[in-house]
């Protein structure tokens, strides 16, 4: 179990509490919020939006959480990819320029928005850490990642943010939150071929199953080992270590 790369981040992520944060961190994770709320808002009728809802919607499922801005509920993974894909349509969204210019807040916000409606009666202050930690773990890869072999890494790094907050939040063990990570790579995926054709389906990729992989992880779903090493292993294997 120590020798997973990924074990550090995940004892770190269950471990760090509210109260554990500095007031900078809690600071940046506010304005990423209100920053990535008003991408959403901006992104909401640009092109691929609608099609993708009346898609979605025709599927219909379970009623937990909310699509902004169109009134409806759907199955949490359906209306994190919808969210998500509203806040990266018009690529204003935060970006890390030293980590291949990754926009780690779509993912993350998609995930916490779509499992704060499914568990119901978070609190703010739950909201905050769990957007801080996802934001942490998503850059935190994205810099150990130093080549770039054509993924997308808003898609294929964010997954992981995405996962760790939607874990922090459903309360996830260590060990349920490494498996998650696993099942995340298994599922992280997207390639930047959409930025060179201007192809739509760049705003799809960031919320691709931002929310499932934690629930899998608390249903016990198996998954691969060493995930953040092999992920890294494409561009370099090396991993920050997890710090406060």
């Amino acid at each position: 179990m120590t020798d997973d790369a990924a074990w550090p981040l995940a004892r770190h992520v269950c471990r760090t509490g509210y109260a554990d944060l500095p007031a900078r961190a809690v600071e940046a994770a506010r304005r990423d919020i209100l920053d990535t709320f008003g991408c959403m808002l901006g992104g909401s009728g640009s092109p691929g939006i609608d099609e993708l809802f009346a898609v979605i919607a025709r599927w219909g499922g379970r009623e937990e959480s909310r699509v902004l801005l169109r009134g409806t509920r759907l199955p949490a993974p359906q209306a994190a990819l919808l969210n998500a894909s509203m806040g990266h349509a018009l690529d204003f969204d935060d970006t890390l320029d030293t980590g291949g210019s990754i926009h780690p807040g779509v993912s993350v916000l998609g995930s916490v928005l779509a499992v704060c409606d499914s568990l119901g009666g978070v609190s703010g202050a739950d909201v905050l850490l769990a957007v801080a930690l996802g934001l942490d773990i998503s850059c935190r890869i994205a810099l150990a990642s130093t080549l770039d072999r054509g993924w997308h890494r808003t898609a294929a790094i964010g997954v992981f943010g995405a996962t760790a907050a939607a874990g922090k939040l459903i309360g996830l063990t260590p060990e349920q939150m490494l498996a998650a990570f696993g099942i995340a790579y298994s599922h992280a995926a997207g390639n930047r071929q959409c930025i060179l054709d201007g192809a739509l389906t760049k705003r799809m990729q960031p919320g691709r199953g931002t929310s499932l992989m934690a629930v899998l992880a608390s249903w016990s779903c198996t998954n691969p080992t060493d995930t953040t090493r092999r992920c890294c292993s494409a561009t370099s294997a090396r991993l920050f270590a997890a710090r406060r």
